[in-house]
């Protein structure tokens, strides 16, 4: 998996690329903690994340109730419809903010 960072005044965006699987479900979940204590408008650009795995769910429901705890905001941009299909088998489609 590949994780690129930018901050702008808007927020910080973090593009992704590869497979959000068990195996890099850590490394991404560090990233998005580390994102999440900068800032309270975080975008996860998901154009390059070819698979979710239950373990990249757990980091985004994690991240999203700590942004909302402290009134701030998550949004998943540019979801492939594979990706998009878990999001909604799984029924957290209307969790997140995905555009």
């Amino acid at each position: 998996m590949e994780i690129n960072k930018t901050s702008t005044e808007k927020g910080i965006t973090l593009t992704l690329s590869g497979k959000l699987s068990a195996a890099t479900a850590e490394e991404f979940g560090g990233a998005v903690d580390a994102a999440a204590a900068e800032t309270d408008a975080l975008i996860l650009d998901f154009a390059g994340i070819t698979y979710l795995a239950s373990a990249g769910l757990r980091v985004l429901i994690g991240a999203n109730k700590k942004l909302r705890a402290k009134n701030g905001s998550l949004r998943i941009l540019h979801v492939a419809e594979a990706v998009q299909e878990v999001f909604e088998i799984t029924g957290l489609d209307d969790a997140f903010d995905i555009q």
